[in-house]
């Protein structure tokens, strides 16, 4: 009874002749055969996710470092703060550069910025803001005391010349 048993739960268990012949068929047989569509496709859909991946990072890499520049150009240039404003990303969702989506964004801020410096350059020292006297004075040759005359005539003498 236990070898019928066996025997029946052998033949449940076989294979059929059809599945023995799937079994036999190589990875390599496979792609090249019957699945050969379905894996040139899944090939292909892989290299196309991996690619996008890729340029994805280089154009993440890219924007890092033209960001980097602004902050280089403009000091109090944040780049966190810069991506959250609105206008900022949609100018670099359009294909702006930085630099330039930076200048669009705070044109107003940074034109006062430089007429402000340009005023300041061009606005002469006021009196009084300075470590040294308003007026450049010389000295008179007629107050000068007699050793201080002396000391002229010695640097004279030694070729120097003396401007009043």
């Amino acid at each position: 009874m236990e070898e019928e048993e066996i025997k029946k739960q052998e033949s449940e268990q076989a294979p059929l002749p059809e599945e023995r012949a799937e079994q036999k068929e190589s990875f390599q047989e496979l792609i090249r055969g019957r699945y050969r569509e379905d894996y040139l496709k899944a090939l292909g859909e892989a290299l196309q996710t991996q690619a996008r991946e890729t340029e994805r990072y280089l154009a993440y890499r890219a924007l890092r470092e033209d960001l980097e520049a602004v902050r280089r150009s403009y000091p109090d240039f944040d780049p966190e703060r810069a991506l959250e404003d609105p206008g900022f990303a949609r100018l670099l969702n359009s294909g702006v550069e930085p630099m330039t989506a930076y200048e669009v964004v705070h044109h107003r801020e940074l034109r006062n910025r430089a007429a402000r410096l340009a005023e300041n350059a061009a606005r002469p020292q006021e009196n009084g803001t300075q470590a040294e006297s308003a007026s450049v004075s010389r000295p008179d040759p007629r107050n000068l005391t007699r050793a201080e005359r002396r000391a002229l005539r010695r640097r004279a003498a030694r070729g120097e010349e003396i401007v009043w």
